[in-house]
């Protein structure tokens, strides 16, 4: 339980520590959102092209994002930091996912119902 409790404040000092970013990834998850609601609630979800676009995201990520700590892969010695790395990965692939799926529901995305 003191692990878990620890973990949690880690977390809400990372959040405080990055206010800004936090506040601007949540503004793009309920911009993407909101597009998606105002024109495209009745396409089907385009689910393929989201996790291709997603995966390529991921990818990106998983070279650059040993930057935003100011390291290079070369630095990942052990294994927590493997597995911190491939955990951020995994994050980034999940938020990419959520944001890029209304997209590119918007703009690919089939009607739902046939005329």
């Amino acid at each position: 339980m003191l692990l878990l409790n620890q973990a949690f404040m880690m977390l809400w000092e990372a959040i405080l520590e990055n206010t800004t970013l936090v506040i601007a990834l949540l503004l793009i998850l309920l911009i993407s959102w909101g597009y998606w609601a105002m024109t495209s609630v009745h396409k089907k979800m385009a689910h393929r092209l989201a996790i291709v676009l997603a995966v390529g995201i991921a990818a990106i990520g998983f070279f650059t994002l040993p930057m935003m700590f100011k390291a290079s892969l070369s630095d990942l010695n052990y294994w927590v930091d493997w597995a911190f790395h491939i955990s951020m990965v995994i994050a980034l692939l999940i938020y990419a996912y959520v944001v890029m799926l209304p997209l590119a529901t918007a703009l690919t995305g089939s009607n739902k119902y046939r005329a």
